[in-house]
């Protein structure tokens, strides 16, 4: 699960240039309603349902790495991954359970990133908003399932930094 989360960080962390602008985004309580709409939407379709166990790690914003060299500008992401509890260990299961998410994933119009060879782990992006959405086999046969958001600012656009602040007060 670890390993999912860190190529999901990365993907996250190199994402969603713009080329210097800043733009408005989501605020941090927006990204995490997002992303627990996401897990709950595709825990919804799982039989039997699964109790989802939180993983710890996923509880805390993530910084974003910014565009000045490894300056931080504030921006974060959101993540939150779930181990299944409940579903049978049998691996035939848990590919039909991997298929049946796959096929939901489409009809809701993500984009299918990738897909393991065994057909167990699956990585996809949610349209229109680019949520990175992830189902993974981990050991001991449990099935793992996470959300992850785009880069965002916490409160929707960026902190003034204490020089604009004054730039703004003596062009007044």
């Amino acid at each position: 699960m670890l390993r999912i989360i860190a190529v999901i960080a990365l993907t996250v962390m190199t994402a969603g240039c713009t080329g210097g602008r800043v733009e408005p985004t989501m605020t941090k309580d927006e990204a995490l309603a997002r992303v627990e709409e996401l897990i709950n939407d595709t825990v919804a379709i799982i039989e039997p349902r699964p109790r989802l166990d939180v993983d710890p790690t996923t509880l805390t914003p993530y910084r974003c790495i910014g565009f000045v060299g490894d300056d931080w500008d504030g921006r974060i992401y959101i993540s939150r991954a779930y181990w299944l509890r409940g579903i049978p260990r049998d691996k035939t299961k848990l590919l039909e359970i991997s298929q049946k998410v796959r096929r939901h994933w489409q009809q809701q119009g993500h984009v299918i990133e990738g897909i393991s060879k065994d057909g167990m782990n699956i990585a996809a992006r949610s349209r229109p908003d680019g949520f990175i959405l992830s189902l993974s086999w981990t050991a001991g046969d449990v099935l793992g399932i996470g959300a992850t958001s785009p880069c965002i600012w916490p409160h929707g656009t960026p902190e003034p930094s204490p020089s604009s602040e004054l730039d703004v007060r003596v062009a007044h």
